[in-house]
């Protein structure tokens, strides 16, 4: 290997005490005292350096005496009030928000940029946060996939909850694959194939029609042995239907997630539901938080409503300008589609706002 793409060892200050003796008491030349540790000669001069030729000063070369206990108390002072006691709301509300789903959030809803670090060490501070775990990684972890726009694909599933009197209910869950978007998630008494086409209904017109289906094969949805009037009305509404079996849960990998989401976030949060009206109200003010307010890593730190409504190229566009500080002073305030037309209005808060109508600047005739 040539000298340039060699690697040299990195030694511990007791290590480079113990080498310069050598130097000192027994007339060592550097050069051979390099190939002696395995470093480069130049390295062995500019310890040399350090301590002027003295090994008496031998301290010099020492690590900064910084500790970790001094370095998190400066982090955490460095960390804003304001910052602090959102970080308190937000796990509080939300139990399964960690540091990196924060930084996430603190940017897309504030354009503020909080170090993960920071929030670990303040969570951990607060006892909001146990140690972070090692991610030992998966070689064999199946690879994700996402159909390439909304409608593409929806998932439909369901999910069992028990209410406090121990009365089973059921969760119907229609997801948007492309952008995880919640189009519709609904509490029924009793897990039927009329009630499944009576959601997939409300569903279908308030969004309009999917291209495919995904689901599993419960008899809610296909039948072994005829063809079902939900697969009659796919049919007819051109819908592809993709029943999975067990061996492919990864079909339905992303509402499976939202289904975990939903029990650490929202079930255990409040320990359970009396009724299914109270459980109907929590799962939609949940959905609305999760579809408009909760950055999802798998998109980069947006909602999925900014990919749903198409609005993800705007937005990313909008934060990395930001990130490069070429709109240090703006503010995102409104991100929405309104027929079609993608509009964005920006601004400081004691200026004048400015308003995107498809990328292209328009007069904002506001206050």
């Amino acid at each position: 290997m040539s000298k340039k793409g060699r690697k040299f060892n990195r030694l511990r200050y007791e290590e480079k005490k113990l080498a310069l003796k050598h130097h000192f008491e027994n007339g060592v030349s550097v050069e051979d005292l390099a190939k002696e540790i395995d470093v480069h000669t130049s390295t062995v001069y500019s310890w040399l350096k350090r301590i002027d030729y003295d090994f008496d000063k031998i301290d010099l070369l020492k690590p900064p005496a910084t500790s970790r206990r001094a370095r998190k108390s400066r982090i955490l002072t460095d960390l804003p009030a304001w910052v602090q006691s959102e970080i308190k709301s937000l796990r509080t509300q939300h139990a399964t928000m960690g540091p990196l789903k924060m930084k996430q959030y603190f940017f897309r809803h504030h354009q503020v940029v909080v170090p993960e670090k920071q929030i670990y060490f303040y969570l951990k501070d607060q006892g909001l946060i146990c140690e972070r775990a090692k991610d030992t990684g998966s070689l064999g972890s199946p690879r994700r996939f996402e159909y390439p726009s909304p409608l593409s694909a929806v998932q439909m599933d369901t999910l069992q909850v028990t209410l406090s009197g121990g009365i089973r209910i059921y969760l119907v869950t229609l997801l948007d694959d492309y952008s995880r978007f919640i189009l519709n998630s609904r509490f029924i008494a009793v897990k039927s194939m009329d009630e499944i086409i009576r959601i997939f209904r409300e569903t279908v017109k308030e969004h309009g029609v999917m291209d495919r289906l995904l689901t599993d094969k419960g008899s809610e949805f296909v039948s072994w042995s005829s063809f079902t009037r939900f697969e009659t009305l796919l049919c007819d509404l051109d819908v592809e239907l993709i029943a999975s079996g067990p061996s492919t849960p990864q079909n339905q990998g992303k509402l499976e997630r939202w289904h975990q989401t939903f029990r650490e976030d929202c079930e255990r949060k409040y320990g359970g539901f009396d009724y299914r009206s109270e459980a109907q109200f929590e799962v939609n003010r949940f959905v609305n938080y999760y579809n408009f307010e909760r950055p999802h890593q798998s998109l980069g730190g947006l909602v999925p409503g900014d990919r749903y409504f198409g609005l993800s190229e705007e937005l990313e566009r909008e934060l990395v300008n930001y990130r490069a500080g070429l709109n240090p002073d703006k503010r995102i305030y409104i991100c929405c589609n309104i027929h079609g037309q993608k509009v964005v209005l920006s601004g400081n808060r004691t200026q004048e706002l400015k308003m995107m109508v498809n990328s292209k600047e328009v007069e904002f005739a506001g206050e």
